[in-house]
C-alpha cells in the first residue's frame, strides 16, 4: 500500500528537548481546536484511537508527522511566527514541510527497525504479565512481541489497510526505564531492535503515547 506522509519540522530560536514534544502537541491542539486529529479529542472525550498526526523533538527541532488524513491536514498551517512550549514563546526560525507518498504494510523480505525514542508498550493489564515473567527472558521477549504486533495493527486499522497475511516479528529487548509520559503518569519505556516484514514509515511513533513524541521508529541502515 502507498500511503500519503507529510513532515513538517519547526526551528526555533532555543532547541527543544525530548520532553517538549507533549508541549508542542499542546500549542496545535489550542491553534486547531476545532479539528480533533490535532489533539486527540472528541469535545471532551479522549479518542483512543491511533494518532494520524503525532508530534516529536528531534535533533533539537520539532517535527509533526501526519499520516493520509494526518498529511492532508499538515498541508493547511499556515507559517507560524512563534511557537508556545511551556508557557515560553520561542520565535520560529525556519519553518518547512515535506509531503511525500510512502510505502506501509506487509512485504516479503525483513526489515530491522530501531526505536529512537522509548516504546511505552505496556497497559495495566499487559503490565502485571509483564511483572509476573521478568526472571523469564524469553517470556518478556514473547509479551512484548505480541504487544509490537498489536501495535502494527492498531496503526493499519487506522489508515484502513488490510492486514491479510501474518506479521512476522523478530524482538529482542535492550533496556527500560522508568519515565514520565505526562504530569505524574510514570510508565516504562522499552528500547530496542527489532525485524519484521512490515514496513512502517520513518519517524512515525507506535505504542502508548505515540503522539508525544515516545515509540518513534527508524530503519537500521542497510536493510
Amino acid at each position: 500500500m502507498r500511503i500519503e506522509k507529510s513532515d513538517l519540522t519547526i526551528t526555533t530560536e532555543k532547541a527543544l528537548e525530548g520532553y517538549d514534544a507533549r508541549a508542542v502537541r499542546g500549542f496545535f491542539g489550542r491553534l486547531f481546536k476545532a479539528v480533533p486529529a490535532f489533539h486527540g479529542h472528541n469535545g471532551e472525550a479522549f479518542s483512543y484511537k491511533h494518532p494520524l498526526i503525532q508530534y516529536k523533538v528531534l535533533d533539537g527541532e520539532a517535527l509533526i508527522t501526519g499520516l493520509k488524513e494526518g498529511a492532508y491536514l499538515l498541508k493547511a498551517v499556515p507559517p507560524l511566527k512563534q511557537l508556545i512550549v511551556h508557557g515560553e514563546s520561542l520565535h520560529v526560525v525556519t519553518q518547512s514541510r515535506n509531503d511525500d507518498v510512502v510505502d506501509f504494510g506487509l512485504c516479503d523480505r525483513p526489515i530491522e527497525y530501531q526505536f529512537i525514542t522509548p516504546w511505552i508498550a505496556l497497559n495495566q493489564d499487559n503490565y502485571r504479565t509483564y511483572c509476573a515473567c521478568t526472571d523469564d527472558p524469553e517470556g518478556v521477549g514473547r509479551l512484548l512481541t505480541r504487544v509490537l504486533i498489536g501495535n502494527l495493527l492498531s496503526i493499519s486499522k487506522a489508515v484502513k489497510y488490510v492486514v491479510d497475511n501474518t506479521i512476522a516479528l523478530e524482538l529482542n529487548p535492550e533496556a527500560c526505564n522508568v519515565l514520565e509520559a505526562k504530569r505524574r503518569v510514570h510508565l516504562m519505556g522499552f528500547s530496542c531492535r527489532f525485524q519484521t516484514n512490515f514496513i512502517i514509515p520513518e519517524n512515525w511513533g507506535v505504542g502508548k503515547f505515540s503522539s508525544h513524541g515516545y515509540g518513534v521508529v527508524a530503519r537500521v541502515k542497510n536493510t
